[in-house]
């Protein structure tokens, strides 16, 4: 459960930043990257770990490696957010969200990457059928 509501809470950033949801596009997501003066494949990796890694999330795959991914994105979240303080912006009273948000999506990202994707997932099925035992290196980031 932990793996797919992280995966359905992370699923809406990535589509935004490719222009759904009333989200800004690809061309506004690395602009607004290359203003906080970060590197344009850091707003890549962001944009395909938050799209890729959320739908990896929901169905299971490779999830350790999807919830790793997310962890490093959403604790920089959190010192981007820091000067807001710890609450979200319920009374549009600060500039910014807080990062209570970030710490509860956090909490649900490291339950994954510890205990991997679950029963129901295809990392689990992977892991017991003989198609994954070709792999062996990769068998750890996806169980």
């Amino acid at each position: 459960m932990a793996r797919v509501a992280a995966g359905i809470v992370i699923l809406p950033y990535g589509l935004q930043k490719l222009g759904f949801y009333g989200g800004v596009g690809i061309a506004s997501t690395l602009t607004d990257f290359k203003n906080r003066k970060l590197p344009q494949f850091i707003a890549w990796l962001v944009i395909i770990s938050q799209t890729l890694g959320s739908i990896a999330l929901i169905i299971g795959f490779c999830s350790r490696l999807a919830a790793a991914g997310a962890i490093i994105i959403f604790t920089a979240a959190i010192f981007v957010h820091l000067p807001d303080g710890w609450q979200l912006n319920w009374y549009n009273k600060k500039k910014g969200e807080g990062v209570e948000y970030f710490v509860l999506l956090l909490a649900l990202l490291w339950i994954v990457l510890i205990y991997g994707g679950g029963a129901y997932s295809i990392d689990r099925f992977l892991d017991t059928t003989i198609l994954w035992r070709p792999v062996p290196a990769v068998i750890p980031l996806c169980r």
